[in-house]
């Protein structure tokens, strides 16, 4: 429970420092993975298969765990899969929830880099979740989160 808190809160600075502050609504979601199925002793089964209806928001998750941020009726899914580094899962979700926001708000430079007309890119420098300069790749400008 208490790392779910973490990456909500995580999710939540992330999407403060893209501009939205206090307008989103975080979802935070654990799927475990299954356990494999018992061996089966004759070829009862060639294949298994799944029928699901509705929005692919309601398929079946894969393990892991799954961030949903919404602002209305938009909403984007980040799944962070296990054995995810804590830096390299931090930056995998910031930069899943930079896109959207980006989407929101038609092209605009979420987080802005000084100086350049571009966004910010999410990346691990030095072992380290970091906004950087896609123009001056390493260069860290400020920590994620």
């Amino acid at each position: 429970m208490r790392s779910l808190l973490l990456v909500a809160d995580r999710a939540e600075a992330v999407v403060n420092s893209l501009g939205l502050e206090g307008r989103c609504r975080i979802d935070v979601v654990t799927v475990p993975a299954e356990p494999p199925p018992p061996p089966v002793s004759l070829p009862t089964t060639a294949y298994r298969s799944i029928l699901s209806f509705g929005p692919p928001d309601e398929l079946p998750l894969e393990p892991g765990v799954h961030v949903v941020a919404s602002l209305g009726d938009d909403r984007t899914r980040i799944q962070l899969v296990p054995g995810m580094r804590p830096a390299e899962a931090l930056a995998h979700l910031a930069d899943g929830l930079q896109g959207w926001v980006i989407e929101l708000t038609h092209g605009a430079a979420r987080p802005p880099c000084p100086g350049h007309p571009h966004p910010m890119r999410a990346g691990v420098v030095d072992g380290t979740a970091a906004w950087t300069c896609p123009a001056r790749p390493g260069h860290a400008i400020a920590p994620i989160g």
